[in-house]
């Protein structure tokens, strides 16, 4: 039985592809020409119309928080070390609608109407086009009665401006806006990282706050079992008539009752200054709570978009054109079997070639 022998395809002719495809371009040259300037003639005003976008980015650090909640009283406070947790927390609260609604609140209001335009080409070119295509239908547009208002639609267009992005091994928050005014997204950034700090100042108050009402509380038991201490011991001396300033006696039994209300009034002290200690320095932390989120770069004023949509959406409207007249010449010229070079006769005839005639001039 005979075996198949596969061949393998010859390397390809130029004249053949300058034969099949460039010749039928270049004989309806017009049609791509015009297709082409159709092309540009499009592109040209959408590429105006689209706005290029600036970004601005500031990287902050999320220290360990100062506020330190205690488990017992009559431990030292201890610091707490922190955690992925706690940085992929603030990531998530900074992503919040609440978080969102606050910083709606402090925008500018040029700020604010810019937000209503999307970020997206598409959205672009729709808000544009809007009052032309209303003005073409003669269709009225309602006004918005409440232009102030924070709708859930605003803080989704507000989201759709800002990445907030992290490292949680190394506590690094980077918070990225993008506006089409350039001095904007340094406004739009600044706007984050202020009610950030405002309410992680808070945050840091309440936590004080708490631990100082629970410490002032177990102060005033102390307090109170001290007074209670001292006043059985003077009853303790003054029914027996010893003197106050003395601490011992020589009956063995009265000793060893003086000794035990001694011992507890000195217990009683000790415990009341320990919780003392630890009132003063949550006091005084009060006072004076340190912002624990660090700003390594701050938002700057970008000199150049951070995206230019305006040539590729040229370039794509010329190709696009080209496109639009080159494909149906193709097309034509295959459907129509136009001979253009020898492998056309081949494969029309069955035949091979056994000579060539000369171009006649």
């Amino acid at each position: 039985m005979p075996h198949s022998r596969h061949v393998q395809p010859g390397p390809v002719d130029p004249q053949f592809l300058i034969a099949k495809y460039l010749s039928p371009i270049l004989e309806h040259k017009w049609i791509v020409f015009f297709t082409t300037v159709l092309g540009l003639a499009i592109a040209l005003p959408i590429s105006f119309m689209v706005q290029p976008q600036y970004s601005s980015t500031a990287t902050t650090q999320l220290e360990t928080p100062r506020a330190q909640m205690i488990s017992k009283v009559t431990e030292e406070i201890a610091a707490r070390t922190g955690d992925k947790n706690y940085i992929t927390a603030a990531i998530e609260r900074m992503n919040s609608s609440a978080f969102r609604t606050e910083v709606y609140k402090i925008l500018p209001e040029k700020l604010q109407n810019e937000l209503e335009i999307p970020l997206e080409i598409s959205g672009q070119l729709k808000k544009k086009l809007k009052p032309y295509i209303n003005r073409l239908f003669r269709t009225r547009t309602v006004p918005d009665k409440n232009q102030a208002a924070i709708t859930p639609e605003r803080l989704d267009k507000l989201h759709k401006r800002v990445v907030i992005s992290g490292i949680p091994s190394k506590g690094i928050i980077q918070i990225t806006g993008t506006c089409f005014a350039q001095d904007m997204a340094t406004v739009l950034v600044q706007s984050y990282i202020d009610i950030w700090v405002a309410l992680n100042m808070e945050t840091n108050k309440s936590l004080i706050r708490h631990e100082l009402g629970f410490t002032r509380t177990q102060r005033d038991e102390y307090f109170r079992q001290l007074k209670d201490s001292e006043k059985e011991l003077r009853l303790f001396k003054q029914k027996f008539e010893i003197p106050p300033a003395l601490s011992s006696v020589t009956d063995m039994e009265l000793q060893s009752q003086l000794d035990v209300l001694q011992n507890k009034v000195i217990n009683a002290k000790e415990r009341y200054k320990k919780i003392d200690d630890i009132y003063l320095d949550l006091v005084r932390k009060e006072k004076a709570v340190v912002n624990n989120i660090k700003v390594i770069n701050p938002p700057q004023t970008p000199l150049e978009p951070s995206r230019n949509m305006q040539i590729p959406i040229i370039l794509i409207g010329l190709f696009l054109g080209a496109v639009a007249g080159i494909a149906p010449i193709l097309l034509l010229d295959y459907y129509r079997g136009t001979i253009r070079h020898n492998s056309d006769v081949v494969n029309a005839v069955n035949i091979p070639i056994i000579g060539k005639l000369p171009t006649i001039k």
